[in-house]
């Protein structure tokens, strides 16, 4: 009975290893294609940002590790907005001018966060074209909230490189999604 119970256990610890293997030779696989044609950073920013979440150590195939990369986009992006809307509640912003600019960023998040959320579903229905579009949506709201400081009213933005690191992070659910679906022989 003993040996029977130790097999079991075996079994379990050896099946677990597997599973963490193909997650992670999938990461990296899936982050090397999405990195192809970007800056040097991305391809182990692709990794450790994918990696942080617990989620994606049980992936077993592309879909579930795009719905990881969307949940992460989505987790930032609530993240990037709770800033902005902290520096309106603190009062931390230079000018009316900037409180104006920054409440149009916490739309655009909010807008983006819905994108998002939508794209689950769509990944449900295995519908990766709209999953494609409705990413592309959400991956353009931090350079519009930049564009709003950048433009010729000489703000600047109080979260450029959160902003960044949004960009990059949405960014890296669409490069597995199109990638995966939209141009797989690419």
């Amino acid at each position: 009975m003993k040996f029977l119970f130790y097999l079991i256990v075996l079994f379990l610890l050896l099946n677990g290893f597997t599973a963490n293997r193909v997650a992670n030779s999938l990461i990296r696989d899936s982050c090397k294609k999405a990195s192809k044609n970007s800056e040097p950073h991305y391809y182990k920013f692709c990794i450790a940002s994918i990696s942080e979440n617990p989620e994606s150590q049980q992936v077993k195939n592309i879909d579930e590790l795009i719905r990881v990369g969307v949940k992460n986009a989505i987790s930032n992006m609530t993240n990037v907005k709770g800033i902005v809307e902290r520096i309106l509640k603190e009062r931390k912003y230079t000018s009316k001018l900037s409180e104006k600019m920054l409440r149009v960023c916490v739309k655009l998040y909010s807008e983006g966060t819905n994108s998002l959320t939508k794209c689950l579903e769509y990944i449900k229905l295995r519908d990766f074209d709209k999953v494609h579009n409705t990413i592309r949506h959400a991956r353009v709201v931090p350079r519009e909230c930049e564009m709003g400081f950048n433009d010729d009213n000489k703000q600047k933005s109080p979260v450029t490189k959160e902003n960044d690191v949004l960009f990059d992070t949405v960014d890296i659910a669409q490069s597995f999604n199109y990638y995966a679906h939209v141009n797989p022989d690419i």
